[in-house]
């Protein structure tokens, strides 16, 4: 089953995304992967799908606050409980391997307890950069029986967080990864969107440019006019 991400641009290009289905969105800082797992959150709640987005980098408020300033407003589906926000705040913590270990213990129970159609974690990084690799390995394998009944799960994660061979692992364990970064063609920076990994044939784009206008949120650039 494929599920719109929100936007016609994007569809168009990705041709929506695979549901149920795990997936990763890597990208370093300010190349978008809050706003664009805001995105497809989105599109889930528009398909009649019910959420949960957890937050590691801010409160409640100010995501509702931040994503309605690129117009992704999750305000509404948040007030009529089609939506959850449960920030983390991961700057109270004293971090060592045991307590990343805990958090993704905790993470999956919240998870597994809840009766909702996606996940969304945002981000996943702190929490991996302190955790054991098996630690990784045990959430993704749990996550991934998880996500076959019936429910997607995506969560961001910078570059580098990983080693290789976890990131081998982890890549041939989701159903989408797609990496974001930044670039500068003909004087203008924009995102590019790289669609790495997406399973079950689905037709599209490999690479996509975009960028975020608070006016109309997230906006493909065709590669003609980046070069403008």
């Amino acid at each position: 089953m494929m599920i719109s991400t929100g936007s016609e641009e994007l569809d168009r290009r990705l041709g929506g995304i695979p549901f149920p289905s795990l997936i990763m969105i890597e990208g370093d800082h300010g190349t978008g992967k809050s706003v664009l797992a805001a995105q497809l959150a989105s599109g889930f709640l528009a398909s009649g799908k019910r959420g949960y987005i957890v937050t590691t980098e801010q409160t409640s408020l100010d995501y509702l606050r931040k994503m309605r300033e690129v117009r992704i407003n999750l305000t509404k589906p948040f007030l009529k409980g089609e939506l959850g926000i449960a920030p983390v705040n991961t700057s109270r913590f004293t971090w060592n391997s045991q307590v990343a270990a805990k958090l993704l213990d905790l993470l999956y129970s919240f998870s597994s307890s809840l009766r909702m159609d996606f996940l969304i974690l945002d981000s996943l990084s702190v929490i991996a950069t302190f955790a054991q690799e098996r630690d990784i390995l045990e959430f993704m394998k749990r996550s991934r029986v998880m996500v076959r009944g019936e429910m997607s799960m995506i969560f961001t994660v910078h570059p580098g967080v990983f080693s290789d061979s976890i990131l081998t692992r982890v890549t041939s364990v989701v159903d989408v990864y797609l990496k974001l970064s930044a670039a500068s063609i003909g004087g203008r920076r924009i995102k590019v969107l790289e669609r790495v990994k997406t399973v079950g044939g689905v037709m599209g784009a490999e690479a996509i440019s975009f960028d975020i206008d608070p006016s109309l949120g997230i906006k493909v650039v065709p590669l003609s006019l980046s070069r403008a």
